[in-house]
């Protein structure tokens, strides 16, 4: 947890942007959500143009379903964002530590959607955040999610050449994973 609190309380949402509204820019779309600020005084703990399947991604928090609903339906839509959406379900542990997707911000970002094979949800938590495993030196965070994948991970560094690496690489000999889908973001440029 860090020290406001708010790494692993409340609901976390994980915003995909597909689109945006016609003539809208998406550095313009997440400029404006990093507008929010984080909490307690905004729900957006981290937003960020992206390379890959989709434009954007943002990372919110609120205190219940219904905020988030209102925030998605509102606030981000009148904003230009146009988006898929998930849940956290729960997070991996490293140890006695929480590490969930998207609580620190390496130099570079890979953003990686799991799809597991059905019953290897939990195995396949466990062999990402093995601090020995095949991931050790890019593993930043996963969380199990509710929606169309089932965890989201998040790996980090400071080349794109040795995250990419192992995105396409050890990442995708891990028994139990059934698909993935990768995107890479370059966090220099927000200075987090």
């Amino acid at each position: 947890m860090d020290e406001e609190g708010f790494d692993y309380t409340g609901l976390h949402a994980f915003v995909f942007i597909d689109a945006v509204d016609p003539g809208a820019n998406i550095r313009d779309v997440i400029d404006a959500l990093r507008d929010y600020g984080p909490p307690p005084d905004g729900p957006v703990m981290f937003a960020s143009e992206m390379v890959g399947r989709y434009l954007g991604f943002a990372h919110l928090r609120t205190e219940s379903l219904a905020e988030l609903q209102d925030l998605i339906a509102g606030q981000l839509w009148e904003r230009g964002v146009h988006c898929s959406h998930c849940l956290e379900a729960g997070v991996a542990t490293v140890g006695p530590r929480l590490q969930g997707a998207k609580r620190s911000t390496p130099e570079v970002i890979a953003l990686v959607r799991v799809r597991t094979e059905a019953g290897a949800l939990g195995s396949v938590l466990e062999a990402v955040a093995d601090p020995e495993g095949p991931l050790r030196d890019t593993f930043k965070g996963a969380s199990a999610m509710f929606g169309d994948f089932d965890i989201l991970l998040q790996l980090g560094g400071d080349s794109f050449e040795a995250v990419a690496a192992d995105a396409y690489g050890p990442l995708q000999t891990i028994e139990g994973i059934a698909a993935t889908d990768t995107a890479f973001t370059d966090a220099r440029r927000y200075g987090d």
